[in-house]
């Protein structure tokens, strides 16, 4: 028998996306933040970039320097690259809101650039608070989509990217759908110090007095969206979703949207998400699993089928039941757990099942 020769498959190594948000009550607790984060990198001889306010990159350049890191051979060699906030915004922002050929054309190759002038072994890291000016703006909307975008960035390209946001801009309640949506944004979830660290005994008494007279939603907000982040990172290729059992309304992240062919970040009724379950079997199961956890404070798991075009997919969810100042909520993630079959036969298992469900109804 010939010997036959077998070609090499190349394999492309998939990016590792690692996309925090750090919460701060303060710009000094953020200083010191980004002076770990952008200060390490530096010594270690990785790539920083850096887009903030003009007072945000004048404290960072005094953190470095107590930190006697000296920048300018990182400058020289293009591993120190600063850029303003607000001028950036402007070079990819269309009618109100991100667009995204020019956050590409952008952003995205400044990534690129940045990443191919890499030496071996060493890391891109990143810092970027334009997400927090677009909020500031009342941009909600446009804030979503920035972080939507940064995450299809991250997707491709492989580098440890920080937002920031103050955690005061989120003190109004009607901000809670929004705070959850911008937590699934991320992988990690940093909240806000809650207790000095810096003053004396006094001052902290008085500090930590004056904090535990504040309503604490916004702790509890931080607390669950931490939850909802733990509980996506052990599904792969999964989205989040919250639950106000109240009204019966659904908030997915852009990721669950996408997987169940809804508007990007949507917000639907429990009604919507049930017509999307051909098989009224689904429909019920899905409810009892529901009423069940809810009355029960059970974990929440179940499978439904779906229909996307003329693919039937199996998608799976899960989750569990949270209380926000006495408030029930549900927080989960949503996976496709579709078997890897031929499609000739999920199209006749289809078949079957819909003749099984005409027999029945």
């Amino acid at each position: 028998m010939p010997h036959r020769q077998i070609a090499e498959v190349q394999v492309h190594p998939v990016p590792h996306r690692c996309h925090n948000v750090k919460f701060y009550e303060h710009d000094r607790e953020l200083i010191e933040t980004l002076g770990g984060h952008i200060g390490n990198a530096l010594e270690c001889g990785d790539t920083a970039i850096i887009i903030a306010t003009r007072s945000h990159r004048d404290g960072l350049a005094e953190e470095l320097r107590l930190r006697k890191i000296n920048v300018s051979p990182a400058i020289k060699a293009g591993r120190f690259i600063e850029l303003d906030a607000a001028k950036t915004l402007e070079n990819f922002m269309v009618g109100g809101g991100p667009d995204k050929k020019k956050f590409e054309d952008c952003i995205g190759s400044l990534i690129r650039q940045a990443a191919a002038r890499l030496m071996p072994g060493r890391r891109l890291v990143a810092f970027g608070e334009m997400v927090a000016l677009l909020w500031a703006e009342g941009k909600r909307d446009a804030t979503l989509r920035l972080e939507e975008l940064w995450n299809e960035l991250t997707e491709r390209h492989t580098f440890d990217l920080l937002c920031a946001y103050p955690i005061g801009i989120f003190d109004r309640l009607e901000y809670r759908q929004l705070f959850f949506s911008i937590c699934g944004e991320h992988t990690d979830v940093n909240p806000a110090e809650t207790y000095p660290v810096h003053g004396s005994n006094t001052q902290r008494r008085r500090s930590a007095a004056r904090l535990q007279q504040k309503a604490k939603t916004l702790e509890t907000e931080i607390r669950i969206g931490q939850q909802r982040v733990r509980l996506l990172q052990q599904v792969t290729k999964a989205g989040t979703w919250e639950l106000d059992i109240e009204n019966d309304i659904f908030s997915f992240s852009s990721a669950a949207a996408k997987l169940l062919g809804f508007p990007s970040s949507s917000r639907v009724r429990l009604g919507e998400l049930m017509d999307l379950m051909y098989y009224s079997g689904d429909r019920e199961g899905v409810f009892a699993s529901l009423q069940s956890a809810q009355r029960h404070r059970k974990d929440f798991k179940t499978t439904f089928r779906a229909r996307r075009g003329d693919e039937t997919r199996i998608i799976m969810m899960q989750g569990k039941t949270f209380y926000n100042a006495g408030a029930p909520l549900m927080l989960g993630v949503i996976s496709d757990a579709t078997p890897a079959w031929e499609p000739a036969a999920a199209t006749e298992t289809q078949k079957s099942t819909s003749k099984k469900e005409a027999r029945i109804h």
